[in-house]
């Protein structure tokens, strides 16, 4: 939401919660990851709502523009591409059916969205589309903003997400934005991308995926991961799933093939830099 919340904190401190990227741009398909930069744009335009009644002195401005206050919750993240949103999605099922994170366990996974550690009081991790995201009805584009250039940027999107909250940030020293510079973000979620475990995962190609029935792709994400499907299942159960399976020319009785070539490794699309924002975002100033 590009909604900002304000509260008097003190006499000469205020409280602010929202997304500062999105209510400059308007959107926050990509952005900065300059916060003190971000955050001394903010407060500009804040100072231009008369009615806030914000009026600090020269002393308390630079300070606010070099980042001396608090931060209580910090979310980061970055956008890598995929082919289509359908890869997207995709990546996104195999993760948070498969992958697991140290200290946090497996992945939690709610619509189309993989959470790790969810309900964390340090930080925790979700993977999304960013499309899916703007498709939402409330979290769509202003119509200004129904540029095509930034859909499709959008519909490639693999957003992986950071939320650091006060502990973390109190341990990691960084609940103070002057400790923040151009590359903290970045850094930090990489960090905390690297305890995610998918060495061995899987994601089906979209010509196999679009196939297969939603309750058999579990099924032979399992097997193309090389899991022993006749341990993990009833024999009954097992012997029907093969048979409906062997419909798509697949047999789970046979050791899953060591070419794959019809899966892409989860962690080759991580290993790629993250996207960045694009040339032309800055020619049509989409970016704060």
């Amino acid at each position: 939401s590009s909604k900002i919340q304000i509260k008097s904190h003190t006499e000469n401190q205020i409280w602010i919660s929202g997304n500062p990227t999105k209510f400059l741009q308007g959107h926050n398909i990509f952005g900065s990851n300059d916060l003190v930069h971000v955050m001394g744009l903010f407060f500009d335009a804040l100072l231009k709502f008369d009615d806030l009644g914000l009026s600090p002195d020269p002393f308390q401005y630079a300070a606010i523009k070099d980042g001396h206050y608090a931060l209580s919750r910090v979310d980061v993240n970055e956008s890598w591409h995929l082919d289509n949103s359908k890869d997207v999605l995709a990546w996104i099922r195999a993760l948070g059916t498969t992958a697991y994170m140290k200290h946090r366990g497996a992945g939690q996974f709610s619509g189309d969205t993989a959470y790790f550690g969810k309900n964390s009081r340090r930080w925790s991790l979700k993977c999304y589309s960013k499309g899916n995201e703007i498709a939402v009805r409330g979290h769509g584009l202003h119509p200004d903003l129904q540029i095509p250039e930034l859909i499709q940027y959008a519909n490639k999107s693999l957003r992986i997400e950071a939320v650091i909250r006060q502990l973390e940030l109190k341990r990691i020293g960084l609940d103070v934005a002057s400790n923040w510079d151009i590359d903290t973000a970045e850094e930090l979620l990489l960090n905390y991308i690297q305890n995610l475990e998918m060495s061995d995962v899987y994601m089906l190609k979209d010509d196999v995926l679009d196939t297969l029935p939603t309750r058999l792709r579990m099924v032979y994400q399992s097997w193309m991961n090389g899991d022993d499907l006749k341990q993990i299942m009833t024999k009954p159960t097992f012997y029907r799933v093969r048979k409906q399976l062997e419909k798509y020319g697949i047999d789970i009785a046979t050791p899953s093939p060591k070419e794959k070539t019809n899966v892409i490794p989860l962690i080759r699309v991580l290993e790629a830099k993250p996207v960045g924002i694009p040339d032309w975002a800055y020619e049509k100033r989409l970016v704060a």
